[in-house]
């Protein structure tokens, strides 16, 4: 009885190095789990449309202080980052006027995707498009000047839909790129919801319509969207274009070419108040490229939106540490 106690005390004895080591070996696990637990919500945190691995770029302080507009709403992100602030934690549901064109305009090159100006189709414009030019006209719409027979192709018809802010072309685009501009609700709508925008309501391709509606901080998302794609990036850079027919057409950005501004859209009704996606390019002091996108919604007037933008562009700027980019020159695409 002596000899079995005295083997089970060294077996005992014996087997506590082995249950250190199991124990050891079960922390060192778990330990690797938590650590991979606490780096996973950060890469699900991060914006979908962030650019690959790169490290943040302009990171938001809890106590940075924006100059956010005293009518409406607004929101503020990056291209790099996504989005990073709005002006309320309670963001209203708007409708968005004429900035519902970027949204028709991802979703044109996403059907019907460009590589360039020359490779893009074109179209013959027709009675309905003229009599679709006149509806507008009376309802006191932009419009683009049309006649039967007129022949558009793509690139021309995006640059009347996104620099004069033509809601007749936008209708015009998306019946000939979809089939109909019911067809092209349907498909934007799924678009968006692709993107993360599950808010946006797409009603018509031209924003007109007080039924299209969307949020400051989605209007970021989707402006960032705007500007990775080079075709629209370059037509919303440009203060002007010559549309066949019709002779040059001006921008309706105002802020475009000053202090960075690279575009994007401009968005006016009576519903909507004035509004502006826009986007503008600086650098950090280490030399890092960063474009923020800004957005304002229902704005008082347009003497105010553009001053609202420009305040909160500086801001914005100033808390991130941002210098313009030296200009490149503009980006003004001019044909006969």
């Amino acid at each position: 009885m002596k000899m079995t106690h005295t083997y089970r005390s060294r077996a005992r004895h014996v087997k506590k190095p082995r249950r250190r080591l199991l124990l050891a070996s079960l922390l060192g696990v778990l330990l690797l789990l938590f650590c991979g637990y606490n780096i996973i919500p950060f890469h699900k945190d991060t914006p979908t449309l962030s650019v690959g691995t790169n490290p943040s770029r302009t990171p938001l302080a809890k106590n940075v202080q924006l100059a956010w507009p005293a009518v409406g709403q607004a929101a503020v992100g990056s291209v790099e980052d996504g989005f990073l602030a709005h002006s309320s934690d309670t963001e209203a549901l708007r409708p968005i006027a004429s900035m519902a064109k970027v949204i028709a305009a991802l979703a044109i090159m996403k059907k019907q995707p460009l590589e360039s100006e020359q490779a893009s189709p074109s179209y013959v414009l027709t009675a309905k498009d003229v009599t679709n030019y006149h509806t507008y006209v009376s309802e006191g719409g932009s419009v683009l000047p049309v006649y039967e027979g007129m022949v558009l192709t793509q690139y021309q018809a995006m640059q009347a839909m996104l620099i004069p802010s033509a809601n007749n072309i936008a209708k015009m685009l998306t019946e000939r790129v979809f089939g109909s501009e019911e067809a092209y609700v349907s498909y934007a709508r799924d678009m968006l919801r692709h993107m993360g925008c599950s808010r946006t309501v797409v009603a018509d391709a031209s924003g007109f319509s007080p039924a299209t509606v969307s949020t400051p901080s989605e209007l970021v998302t989707i402006g960032i969207a705007a500007l990775k794609n080079p075709v629209i990036a370059e037509i919303v850079d440009q203060s002007q274009a010559q549309i066949p027919g019709v002779g040059i057409v001006k921008n309706t950005n105002e802020l475009l070419g000053t202090d960075g501004v690279v575009g994007i859209k401009t968005g006016t009704t009576g519903s909507a108040g004035s509004c502006l996606l826009f986007a503008a390019r600086y650098t950090t002091e280490k030399g890092q490229e960063v474009t923020l996108i800004g957005v304002i919604m229902d704005d008082a007037d347009a003497t105010s939106l553009f001053s609202d933008s420009k305040n909160l562009l500086e801001s914005a700027k100033q808390s991130f540490g941002l210098v313009e980019t030296q200009p490149e020159g503009d980006a003004v695409i001019r044909r006969d």
